[in-house]
């Protein structure tokens, strides 16, 4: 910004020329001396910035600017102006690494100390020694991988005005560092601060953080970007940061309501970036208070409704972010609440990710001047206004991912002479203009995805050589890829083209090209895989046709995804891939492919020369082990012995091929491995009993951390950004019985699959021990001996397949414990005994649920129809009142017992009862007298003789 430029420059006048001059080229020797002690502790300089510091003249060297009237050294700026990855080249070449000599102490009239940017404190803290350089008015070590404690003793350095300490760690990623400060009342000290930047530092415990800043009246930018802040203060008695411009509290935790805070009351405030900090409820009223305010970003929070009305009052708004915020209403209204005595100065306004709704975009037409405009990824919805094109000093226009419809033609593009960056994706429009159109405008990010952009590629992209981005994915293109299309683009940093319909072959050889990123998958590709540009770090060539052999010397030293899946490659994988020594994910599944993997590790292959700046010898140890996350190599016919050169793999996948011989040792050191699929191979032996070691299976945590986690984690370079995850359909696993999918939710997925081997011996023990495991396949080898009752410890395991091997014994009772457990197949195998019962059990497989135990003779009990020892069988007829010979006894000791009881109730009647017993006895002797009778003449009829006369 403008208004740091004052800050920059240098507070002394210096001129190294005219000291040069002064002192008959020379400088004062004890100051050479100590920079060149100062370049002794520099044991790496890749791009050979101190070269110069030779000779007798210090105040010509490198960074370093003498006093015209003294001599002396008062200026030393070695910034590294790369510290962020170069779009070319790996980070490192450009730092300087060692140590920080203290011989700068002889520096005593040194006024301003650059060193941000490099290497040069190797996890330590900022050297105290710094802190007695107290004629320092400029001091930055930012980014320099600093930990530990920041020294209090910069409250020593009195003249300071401008300080800048920040660790921006996302910069260093590869060497990880934190620094903290528990106190910082050393602030107080500074009276002189005009700039603080203290990103990235941990202030968590630093409860008097606000207090402390209000002491320093001169301050005109704090920047405390994630430093873990979590509180604030609602307001302060009394306000020294009377000129305080620029504030940035982003990427802070508050979690709060933005209302009430004490920076509402700084009425100085240009600048307000409250970026992610976790603020609720509405947007506040206090934002009116700000009435010079110019630049104001709440993006990320969880703001919502109607920003208030009081914003009328911040009539010098240049820039408004309210992004990624739970919800706005619709862009009309929300276009009125704007102060409309800023419609003529609003530059940039970006409202994407905010569920705006609305039908029309016409009210945006009112914002002349604006130069940025983004509201994509809402609810928007209509035609796209013509009109548009009258908005003159557009540089960046982006509608994406709405539901905008119809024809975008020529005179939507007539007055857009500024337009650097479009993005029309993800939206049911047409883009229509003539074949011979010539754009007013040259664009450096062009997004057309989903767009119609077809039949062919557009002639007028031909114009627009300077496009650093291009994505026209899924816009209806046929045919070939025209020759100019290469040679327009060949500075492009990412190129898209997938999910088209793009036929013919790539040019045989592509290294010409700087892409980062090359998106070809499913097409209609034909030919061979072409040879790679050196700076690609992506290549997604998948889903086409793809034959031949892969190119022996692919290129490319730098790559770190390689999808080339589901094509007709025939060969062998070539040993360029052991020079990727960034490689994170290799994807050859369902090709042609034949033979072994190469072997890294061979004498030829065991030196050989990384690419970088000034082409440095790296050891063999190093450089030959490659750090592959997802290997997939599914689906070919790849033979031979296990890969051996893995070093950190996350997810192996060797599934379909014919490799054989053991299963290494070596595999079970890949400790990250989280999920290992070697089925339908030729492997033997037996199952490792290290197996223990594959440490990412012990828990049911996933990693967070981008660098641990390659699912997480983006590589972000200058403009792109990809995830190094898995893509497209690529990863289908075989679990539950059934070949699924997955993509976004991998990195939850953990899984160990060896079936379809000639694997033998017992299943290790120590499986049970895997307890981040939801998928156990071993069917299909020479498994024998019992199943082990440690398997009932894997509580997370969904699935548990270890059918037709030769296992034998009980199943354990443990594995009903499996209460996440939803597929079981322990069919044909030599198990025997009853099969357990229980909850998670007797809900498995509800059609069929005999199929899972079916194949072991020796099995009996429920679901099976064969009964166990001692239990009765089932019987048709009338219904049975037991269902063992427990209950059986139990029903007749209860008939008997009922009958005594019957007897002894008519028993007592008759004794104690003499009307009963009268009515008995009566009764008895008719019954008596009937039934003799009865007797007598049935005696008579039947034997008396018969009457003869």
């Amino acid at each position: 910004m403008c208004l740091l430029l004052f800050l920059l420059a240098p507070t002394v006048a210096v001129s190294s020329v005219s000291s040069a001059e002064m002192f008959n080229g020379s400088c004062i020797a004890a100051e050479r001396d100590a920079l060149l002690s100062f370049k002794a502790g520099i044991t790496s300089d890749p791009t050979r910035r101190l070269r110069s510091w030779r000779g007798q003249d210090c105040c010509r060297w490198y960074g370093v600017t003498c006093s015209a009237r003294t001599g002396h050294v008062v200026k030393l700026d070695l910034r590294n102006d790369f510290f962020i990855d170069d779009l070319f080249a790996a980070p490192q070449v450009h730092w300087l690494r060692g140590q920080i000599s203290s011989s700068l102490l002889a520096l005593r009239h040194l006024n301003h100390l650059d060193l941000s940017g490099n290497v040069l404190a190797g996890n330590t803290p900022i050297p105290e020694f710094i802190c007695s350089l107290k004629s320092l008015t400029y001091l930055d070590l930012s980014n320099m991988n600093f930990s530990g404690r920041v020294p209090p003793h910069l409250g020593n350095l009195t003249k300071l005005v401008y300080l800048d300490i920040r660790n921006d760690f996302v910069t260093h990623a590869y060497e990880y560092a934190q620094t903290y400060s528990s106190d910082v009342s050393w602030l107080a000290s500074l009276r002189s601060l005009e700039y603080l930047d203290m990103s990235g530092v941990d202030l968590s415990a630093a409860v008097d953080w606000v207090h402390s800043m209000n002491t320093l009246p001169n301050l005109r930018v704090l920047a405390l970007q994630n430093c873990l802040l979590n509180s604030s203060v609602p307001s302060l008695p009394h306000y020294n940061l009377t000129v305080l411009e620029e504030l940035d509290l982003s990427l802070n935790s508050f979690n709060s309501p933005a209302a009430p805070n004490w920076y509402w009351d700084v009425t100085s405030l240009k600048s307000l970036d409250l970026y992610l900090c976790e603020f609720t409820g509405p947007f506040p009223d206090e934002l009116g208070n700000l009435t010079m305010l110019e630049v104001l970003n709440m993006r990320g929070n969880n703001m919502e409704g109607m920003i208030p009305s009081t914003l009328k009052r911040l009539c010098s708004l240049q820039m408004i972010d309210l992004s990624t915020n739970k919800g706005c209403p619709n862009i009309r209204y929300l276009i009125e609440r704007l102060p409309k005595c800023s419609w003529n100065s609003l530059q940039e306004l970006d409202l994407s990710k905010a569920n705006i709704t609305g039908t029309t975009i016409k009210s945006l037409l009112n914002l002349t001047t604006l130069n940025a405009l983004d509201i994509s990824r809402n609810h928007l919805s209509g035609s796209v206004p013509v009109e548009i094109g009258t908005l003159r000093n557009l540089t960046e226009l982006c509608i994406g991912h709405n539901s905008f419809s119809g024809v975008i033609s020529e005179d939507h593009f007539s007055g857009l002479t500024n337009l650097n960056e479009i993005d029309l994706s993800q939206n049911d429009l047409q883009v229509m203009v003539d074949s011979d159109w010539e754009p007013p405008f040259n664009l450096q990010f062009a997004r057309f995805s989903s767009c119609y952009l077809g039949p062919q590629i557009p002639n007028w992209f031909r114009w627009q050589s300077n496009i650093l981005i291009l994505d026209i994915s899924d816009s209806g293109l046929t045919g070939r890829i025209p020759d100019w299309f290469w040679t327009t683009f060949s500075n492009s940093v990412r190129l898209d083209l997938s999910y088209n319909q793009i036929s013919g072959e790539l040019p045989l050889n592509l290294e010409f090209l700087l892409s980062l990123e090359l998106r070809l998958q499913s097409n209609h590709l034909t030919g061979s895989v072409p040879q790679l540009p050196r700076s690609l770090r992506l290549l997604d060539i998948s889903k086409n046709s793809l034959n031949g052999h892969l190119p022996s010397k692919f290129g490319a030293p730098y790559l770190r995804v390689a999808l080339l899946f589901s094509n007709s490659i025939t060969g062998t994988i070539p040993e360029s891939i052991c020079r990727w020594p960034q490689l994170k994910v290799l994807d050859v599944s369902n090709n042609l492919l034949t033979m072994g993997l190469p072997d890294c590790t061979s004498n030829e292959l065991k030196q050989w020369n990384l690419p970088s700046s000034d082409n440095s010898r790296v050891n063999s140890t190093n450089s030959y082990s490659l750090e592959i996350h997802t290997l997939l190599l599914k689906n070919n016919s790849l033979s031979g012995g296990f890969p051996s050169f893995l070093k950190q793999c996350h997810n192996l996948m060797l599934r379909s091929n014919n490799f054989s011989g053991h299963i290494p040792i070596e595999t079970m050191r890949l400790f990250s491995l989280r999920i290992l699929d070697l089925a339908n191979n030729t492997f033997s032996g037996v199952i490792p009993q290290s197996i223990v070691n594959l440490k990412a299976l012990t828990t049911t945590d996933v990693a967070s951390d981008p660098i641990e986690n390659p699912f997480l984690g983006d590589y972000r370079s200058g403009y792109v950004s990809y995830d190094e995850g898995l893509y497209n359909d690529s990863l289908s696993l075989v679990i539950k019985g059934q070949v699924l999918d997955y993509r976004e939710n991998v990195v939850y997925f953990m899984s160990i699959d060896l079936s379809c081997n000639r694997l033998t011996g017992k299943i290790p023990e120590e499986i049970g021990s895997l307890l981040g495991l939801i998928n156990l396949n071993l069917s299909s080898n020479l498994l024998s001996g019992n199943i082990s009752y440690k398997l009932g410890n894997l509580q997370s395991l969904e699935s548990l397949d270890l059918s037709n091997n030769q296992l034998s014994g009980e199943i354990p009772w443990s594995l009903s414990n499996l209460t996440s457990l939803s597929y079981l197949n322990l069919s044909y195998n030599n198990l025997s005994g009853r099969i357990p019962s229980g909850h998670q059990l007797d809900s498995l497989e509800t059609d069929d649920p005999a199929s899972m135990y079916i194949g072991n003779p020796g099995l009996c009990g429920h679901p099976l129809p064969v009964a166990c020892p001692g239990d009765q069988p089932a019987q048709d007829g009338p219904v049975m009142w037991y269902e063992d010979g427990n209950s059986e006894m139990d029903f007749h000791l209860g008939l008997i017992v009922g009958f005594l009881v019957g007897l002894w109730i008519i028993f007592c009647g008759l004794l104690f009862n003499k009307t009963w017993r009268y009515a008995y006895f009566s009764l008895f002797d008719k019954l008596y007298d009937k039934v003799h009778v009865f007797s007598v003449l049935t005696w008579q009829q039947w034997f008396r003789k018969p009457d003869t006369n």
